[in-house]
């Protein structure tokens, strides 16, 4: 099984603030990283954390733990962070149109996006690995489900 971390989940990984939700979000993850799940998430849910926790960080005045939390998760090896690159965006641009036709979409279009670049990745990761089942951990299951496997992370079990 291959799980995507979302944006909201992933962020949840990254709380140095201890709270409830947060620490059964990491207790979660580990118990699936022990039963041999691999994790996904995307450089574009990085920047969604990393620039609210920069702006977090001005408006403080002081430095934020969840960005060191931030960067040992992109290099402990538990989450593979896949990059927006061309063939993510050309999939992500063919998504939203084919959505904005079919007036699929539930938001605002410009809103959708980073919905529609998780998809995209989704899409590459079922085309390399065939037979594998490939689901995004979120909070956000009325949006993504429109264009991937989406369940909320408490809800994903193997």
């Amino acid at each position: 099984m291959i799980i995507f971390l979302d944006t909201n989940t992933l962020n949840f990984l990254c709380n140095p603030n201890n709270l409830l939700e947060a620490k059964e979000c990491e207790a979660w993850f580990h118990a699936h990283y022990s039963k041999g799940v691999t994790f996904y998430s995307s450089d574009i849910c990085d920047y969604e954390i990393r620039r609210g926790l920069f702006a977090s960080s001005l408006r403080s005045n002081k430095t934020s733990d969840g960005l060191s939390i931030l960067n040992l998760r992109r290099t402990d090896g538990y989450i593979i962070f896949l990059s927006v690159t061309n063939e993510v965006l050309d999939i992500a641009a063919e998504l939203w149109a084919r959505s904005s036709v079919a007036s699929k979409n539930n938001k605002d279009a410009k809103n959708i996006d980073v919905d529609i670049i998780i998809s995209s990745h989704c899409q590459i990761l079922k085309e390399d690995r065939p037979g594998q089942r490939i689901v995004v951990a979120t909070t956000n299951i009325k949006d993504l489900s429109t264009y991937c496997e989406a369940a909320n992370w408490q809800d994903i079990k193997l």
